[in-house]
């Protein structure tokens, strides 16, 4: 199982976004920074789990996903300039 996913601000990719990844039960369970192309990658077990994103600048998201046993989640985060406002689109990932 996987959760990953990229992170754009006015269609470019941000860069050093720190991403948390929140357990079912509410504690931390990890936390990674994004790459050079926005992207971000967890292995969580199955379960409903929280992203939160840390924007280079304070500005603060987050999304709820629930992963089933052997699916992966692509999660695309999408800021406008201010960090405010952003849109989350939670799909399953394409089975190859």
């Amino acid at each position: 199982m996987r959760l990953h996913g990229r992170i754009t601000r006015s269609g470019r990719p941000v860069e050093g976004a720190y991403v948390q990844l929140i357990g079912p039960s509410g504690d931390f369970t990890a936390e990674v920074r994004t790459d050079e192309s926005g992207r971000f990658l967890f292995y969580p077990r199955a379960g409903a789990w929280e992203v939160r994103v840390s924007l280079p600048g304070g500005s603060h998201m987050e999304t709820s996903v629930t992963i089933a046993d052997g699916q992966s989640i692509d999660v695309q985060i999408s800021a406008d300039d201010g960090g405010d406002g952003a849109t989350v689109e939670v799909e399953p990932a394409a089975q190859s």
